[in-house]
């Protein structure tokens, strides 16, 4: 079944500055991005405004992920990026909200919330691990309000796993 629209499929938050947000296109149809007015945002801390706003830019073929990535990342993590940022990016207890204009659509962690340490627990958590969407997921959450419980949707690894980074 094709996605509705554009959504993430894997979050990065690793060792140091080992942060990146893969974002998958099922839509079946190339996706300009920067035209379509889609950017990532973090809300720090629980906050309820933005610390982070990325504006993203290029084009998403159909079936293929485009990777958001911070510029101090290891070089395994640059090497699969399509755009990085220096600034200061999440760690686990940071929400994370892909938008198209000013619509939500896909949300990792809960706005407004700040869960202490992380969302989830052991392997499948928010904090140092990587955490990858299941195959059976073809939309994002569009409530940023709702609790989040990693389990639900995604797949837990250890610190510094990029070996999925690039594909979906």
């Amino acid at each position: 079944m094709p996605s509705s629209d554009l959504f993430i499929s894997e979050v990065i938050e690793g060792s140091s500055n080992n942060k990146a947000i893969e974002i998958y296109n099922g839509t079946g149809a190339p996706i300009d991005l920067a035209a379509a007015g889609y950017s990532i945002q973090m809300f720090f801390n629980g906050g309820t405004t933005a610390g982070l706003t990325i504006n993203l830019t290029g084009v998403i073929a159909p079936g293929d992920v485009y990777v958001v990535a911070h510029s101090s990342s290891a070089a395994a993590i640059l090497a699969q990026a399509d755009q990085t940022n220096g600034a200061g990016w999440f760690n686990g207890d940071d929400a994370i909200v892909l938008r198209k204009g000013a619509t939500v659509i896909d949300v990792v962690g809960q706005v407004g919330v700040d869960p202490g340490t992380e969302w989830g627990t052991g392997l499948v958590s928010t904090a140092d691990n990587t955490i990858r969407r299941k195959p059976d997921v073809t939309d994002g959450d569009t409530n940023g309000s709702d609790a989040f419980d990693p389990s639900v949707q995604w797949e837990g690894f250890a610190t510094d796993t990029f070996g999925g980074l690039g594909s979906h």
